[in-house]
């Protein structure tokens, strides 16, 4: 059996040790020197973080990222140009601001952790065109990485259309990355539910080159670890594509297609001044865990607009669709859903798509029924709309104001809590417009947001803090149509904890005991540990209410039991495409859980550090003697102890720890 041990080689720690105070001594030294005006730099709160910006001779602009001394993104360019004005040349420069220890106190009602703090340098730079126009560049520096964005002042209302963004991200060529294809522009897509690939060689093109690849990127750099993404994307703007030919590791940004949600809108957005682009972020450490455990996206993203958010509540959900895709149109077959999730302890219900066919009773009836035993209904709607030709329906009910108003008021006043929006399918400014309107008009009823086929998250749920989660993933409802999917999803899912779930809420549709149309290879307990591993403010799980009750008790006892709400994670061991461990904390008990995406058995060694001083109890369950078993078992277990566990090919395992 193969033996994976967590931490790595002693070497990393030697560097730790000897390249800080290797940069110490540069930093004193280049605070000696007179700066350059033609060169600005930025470190983060410890020094270990530094953004260097560069204007050349004909204006055009450049930044470059190190970390402790080495280079993670190299000189990469900066520009923005609009039809009415350019800013990709002939800069001057008008203003230097700096700011020191900024601080950000919030809480987030979703995500890796409740309380949060943000802790940052900054650099502002004010430049003017050729056109006498001004453009803020801003620069926050974090202990893990940079985010930085483009703001345009003006006391007028003029108007700007975008012709092209100009940023770039120059990786080391000797890197590779994790990555995933913007998706083929068809009847369902895109919708950022391609597959990540695994070790891509740096400057690869896309396999569907045409399309591009899509954020987030992650990428290793042989010391460093980077992820390169977005957020705060404010109204109006555009989710841009990552160019799908990085000609020498210089991976550049382009506008969506044109065919996008049947041409309704431009790709090129109208914005009026005064405006600013979204964040654009490179969070970077030296392992993984640095990215896994990140909120770089909430860090910089607005605060809550919506104000009290008490009527706001996370929690676990049923799903009938993924095992009777049919069974939305059946009420008794609801009921006896209904009746399984007020078993479970669960807070909620998903009633898919096609409900208004519902035969034997009605959706206002079912949620009447509902909520008399405890259960909270959310309902499925189709966002379309002229931007889909999608048949599911409800439909034509969430692309107008005035619909959509009156469908929340009326669900609302059934006692319905929250909604499913589906099949967006496109990163126009129109589509991501209709994301605000959507967030903004279910809270003024008080309904929570799950939306599907959708953008990736970009930092709205600290924004609308009724946006529980949201899609954009290759999740378990692929293995309903996707023959490749139980090939890769192993691999896959020991990347999304480093990828796509580090942006925000992610709705994979975990916990698939049983098989769909193509039978999945991950065993019982791989799929359990999902249920942790993969974080969402409404965590849907997908199998049926008849394969959940035959699991062994103990198994039942776990998802009975299993929190949504978390106040720590923490990265406990793995690497993605291989394996991925890590603990969530509620309250005072901790749920350890891990899967692997090997072929092979493996014994994980790893250290019980997230833990304070004493002695706790782990139940632990874990891989049987075959796919479909488990084992459980419980341990004695104590603060930064050694442990080890076997898992099978594929395999995983669910603990939950509390001190004795």
């Amino acid at each position: 059996m193969k033996k994976y041990t967590y931490p790595p080689k002693p070497l990393t720690y030697i560097l730790a040790l000897i390249l800080p105070l290797t940069l110490f001594a540069l930093l004193l030294a280049a605070a000696c020197s007179p700066a350059p005006q033609n060169h600005w730099e930025m470190t983060s709160p410890d020094r270990q973080v530094a953004v260097a910006v560069s204007l050349s001779e004909t204006g055009t602009l450049s930044y470059s990222l190190t970390h402790s001394g080495r280079k993670v993104l190299g000189e990469s360019p900066l520009g923005m140009v609009f039809e009415e004005s350019a800013f990709d040349a002939g800069l001057t420069l008008k203003s230097v601001a700096r700011l020191r220890n900024q601080n950000d106190h919030y809480t987030m009602l979703t995500g890796k952790r409740k309380e949060n703090h943000a802790h940052w340098n900054e650099l502002q730079l004010h430049f003017t065109n050729t056109d006498a126009k001004p453009v803020n560049l801003n620069f926050r520096v974090f202990n893990t990485g940079l985010a930085f964005n483009y703001s345009f002042e003006s006391s007028s209302d003029q108007t700007y259309t975008l012709e092209e963004e100009l940023t770039g991200f120059q990786l080391p060529a000797d890197g590779y990355g994790w990555m995933h294809p913007y998706d083929t522009v068809w009847q369902w897509a895109p919708s950022y539910e391609t597959h990540f690939e695994h070790k891509v060689p740096v400057g690869t093109p896309s396999p569907w080159n045409k399309n591009g690849w899509a954020f987030p990127m992650l990428f290793f750099t042989g010391d460093d670890w980077v992820l390169i993404s977005d957020a705060d994307m404010p109204e109006g703007y555009v989710g841009m594509i990552v160019d799908g030919n990085p000609q020498g590791g210089l991976y550049t940004l382009n506008l969506p297609p044109e065919e996008e949600a049947m041409g309704i809108c431009p790709s090129q957005p109208t914005l009026t001044l005064p405006f600013r682009t979204p964040w654009r972020l490179a969070i970077t450490g030296d392992n993984p865990g640095v990215i896994l455990e990140s909120n770089m996206v909430f860090d910089v993203s607005t605060p809550n607009v919506l104000g009290d958010v008490s009527w706001i509540k996370p929690g676990r959900s049923a799903w009938s669709w993924w095992s009777e895709s049919d069974s939305p149109r059946d009420y008794h077959r609801m009921k006896e859903f209904i009746d399984f999730t007020s078993e479970m302890g669960w807070e909620y219900f998903l009633v898919d798509a096609n409900w208004n066919e519902m035969e034997g009773g009605n959706l206002e009836q079912l949620t009447r029924y509902a909520n008399s035993i405890g259960v909270n209904i959310t309902n499925w709607y189709n966002s379309g709309g002229p931007h889909n030709v999608i048949t599911e329906a409800p439909r034509d009910l969430m692309h107008t104001r005035v619909a959509r108003r009156a469908e929340f008021e009326t669900i609302s006043q059934w006692g319905i809590k929250g909604v499913k929006v589906d099949f967006f399918q496109s990163d126009k400014y129109c589509i991501m417009q209709q994301y605000h309107d959507i967030l903004r008009d279910a809270a003024d009823f008080e309904i929570l947001v799950n939306v599907h086929g959708s953008t990736i998250s970009r930092g709205w749920e600290r924004t609308y803090p009724n946006l529980m989660t949201m899609e954009a993933v290759r999740g378990a409802e692929v293995y309903k149509f996707g023959a490749d999917f139980p090939e890769v999803a192993p691999r896959h899912n020991t990347i999304l904890p480093f990828t796509r779930n580090v942006l925000g809420s992610m709705d994979y549709t975990p916990v698939t005991f049983s098989n769909s149309t193509y039978p999945k290879k991950t065993t019982h307990a791989h799929e359990l540990a999902l249920a942790v591993v993969f974080e969402s403010g409404l965590q849907h799980f997908a199998d049926s209410d008849m394969s959940y009750m035959s699991q062994p008790e103990y198994v039942i006892d776990y998802l009975k039991e299993v929190p949504v709400v978390w106040d720590d994670t923490r990265y406990v061991a793995g690497f993605p495409g291989e394996m991925a461990v890590l603990a969530r904390r509620s309250g005072d008990t901790w749920y350890l859980s891990g899967i692997s995406g090997l072929e092979e058995a493996v014994a994980a060694v790893f250290n019980l550090n997230f833990l304070e001083s004493g002695s706790y109890t782990m139940e632990l369950i874990g891989d049987g003697n075959s796919q479909d078993e488990f084992r459980y078992k419980e341990r004695d277990v104590t603060a930064g102890q050694q442990f080890s566990i076997d898992m099978l090919p594929r395999g995983g395992f669910a603990g939950v720890i509390r001190r004795r």
